[in-house]
């Protein structure tokens, strides 16, 4: 009886010892799959982050449309290069019928950062009235995750600008306002800055410039008017579900009577040789379809 009791002991012991080691090796193996994960999770947002510099130096040494021709050539759903000053927002913009840069690099691998493209109902060449533009809010601080600094109004006093240069010139941008906003469902009877494109009616506009200013996280002194032209740059915001963080910019004019400043504009024999009527034919516009609630 003596002897049962023990055997029973010692089995009980091993049991508990043979579950102990297994659970052991389990948490011990799935410590090491998520510790791989991580690393290649970090490795490939590095790679991507190198691919986007050798991009940025490809652009800037060299003249910018030339510069610019060639990274067409190599993906012809560029249509541009976007930059603000005392942020890392340096990219090509793309733009396609889908949201396929959302999850894709310039060279169409996959990718965790995208790139920052234009809304697929957006039209480009021509651009329409607002040109929307996302970008994730990435924790490492790339792609539209800089934007986020505009919250500070003394970061916009210093950086005010915009510059998005498309293939056909070189485009400074003035902002006007700086809002916090969500994604609504369709049946949500509030202001949706996303559905403003493109409108023929000034009524219209100036009724979206007083939705945004009465949004606007202060007064930033600048306004428009029907007539110019938008760019409005969106990224994700923590503040509620589907948040979002906008920046509007309207196109900027140095003169009076609506005239560019030459110096904002490409001369002719750049605009000539950097663009040939062929490519002007295949760059896709007239994207209409609604856009759903993953924007970005």
């Amino acid at each position: 009886m003596g002897r049962a009791k023990l055997w029973r002991k010692k089995l009980r012991s091993f049991g508990s010892h043979k579950i102990s080691l297994i659970l052991i090796v389990f948490f011990s193996f799935a410590f090491i799959f998520s510790a791989t994960m991580i690393v290649l999770h970090y490795v490939q947002l590095a790679q991507e982050d190198k691919a986007l510099r050798e991009l940025s130096v490809s652009v800037q040494s060299v003249e910018k449309s030339s510069a610019l021709q060639e990274l067409y050539e190599r993906n012809r759903d560029m249509v541009g290069w976007i930059r603000i000053d005392g942020t890392r927002i340096d990219y090509p913009v793309m733009h396609t019928g889908d949201d396929f840069y959302l999850s894709h690099s310039f060279d169409k691998k996959t990718s965790k950062s995208g790139v920052p493209y234009v809304d697929k109902r957006c039209t480009v060449y021509p651009f329409g009235t607002n040109t929307i533009i996302y970008g994730h809010n990435m924790r490492n601080g790339r792609m539209f995750a800089d934007l986020l600094k505009y919250e500070d109004k003394e970061f916009f006093t210093e950086h005010p600008f915009i510059q998005f240069d498309t293939l056909h010139e070189q485009q400074k941008y003035e902002i006007i306002a700086v809002f916090k906003s969500k994604i609504y469902r369709n049946s949500d009877k509030v202001f949706k800055h996303y559905n403003f494109l493109s409108v023929d009616n000034p009524a219209v506009f100036d009724e979206y410039i007083a939705n945004i200013k009465a949004l606007a996280l202060y007064d930033t002194g600048v306004t428009a008017s029907y007539g110019d032209e938008l760019l409005t740059l969106v990224t994700c915001s923590y503040h509620t579900e589907n948040g979002q963080f906008v920046v509007v910019a309207k196109k900027h004019n140095t003169r009076s009577g609506g005239q560019r400043d030459q110096g904002d504009r490409l001369t002719d024999r750049a605009r000539s040789p950097g663009l040939s009527p062929r490519a002007i034919t295949i760059i896709p516009n007239g994207y209409l379809r609604r856009s759903t609630d993953n924007l970005y």
